[in-house]
């Protein structure tokens, strides 16, 4: 009877165990498949919207403290089958940026992320995500999302924002 009891609790423990790993490793975002990313978003509380861009390709807004916020997809074929997204965001400025300066915020410290100029006094922040066949998990976009938001909010201040 003893050994029953214990080789019913060994069973049960790794019935548990392999239920808790499969919640650990849940499918990976694939820039291949927005709906990956637009379940990620809701269920980390984002509210975001599926739709395409000027050329076809998916195209996702998400909502971080009421400001919508773009995941662009890249690298795809025929509007599909993309491997990459970019979080970005622009701002037009009444004077233009220091381009030494945008090069100063360029360096290793953020190197995740590019800011650049582009007509008169717009200034762009982006970050790119190659996500590829396998996809990334969705502890490492959280955690991608979280440098995206910080870097957003500490380069405002950069620019004076």
């Amino acid at each position: 009877m003893w050994t029953e009891k214990r080789t019913f609790r060994l069973a049960a423990a790794i019935v548990i165990a392999a239920g808790l790993a499969g919640a650990a490793q849940a499918d990976p975002l694939r820039a291949s498949e927005p709906q990956s990313f637009i379940d990620w978003f809701f269920d980390a509380g984002y509210p975001a919207q599926l739709s395409t861009d000027g050329v076809g390709d998916p195209y996702i807004e998400f909502r971080n403290d009421g400001v919508v916020l773009p995941l662009w997809f890249y690298d795809c074929t025929d509007n599909s089958d993309c491997k990459s997204v970019q979080f970005y965001f622009g701002y037009k400025l009444e004077t233009p940026v220091d381009l030494a300066q945008l090069n100063d915020w360029n360096g290793e410290a953020r190197r995740y992320t590019r800011a650049y100029q582009i007509e008169d006094s717009t200034v762009r922040l982006e970050m790119d995500i190659f996500t590829g066949a396998d996809g990334i998990s969705g502890r490492d976009f959280e955690s991608l999302l979280r440098l995206w938001l910080d870097r957003l909010t500490e380069f405002e201040g950069f620019i004076g924002w």
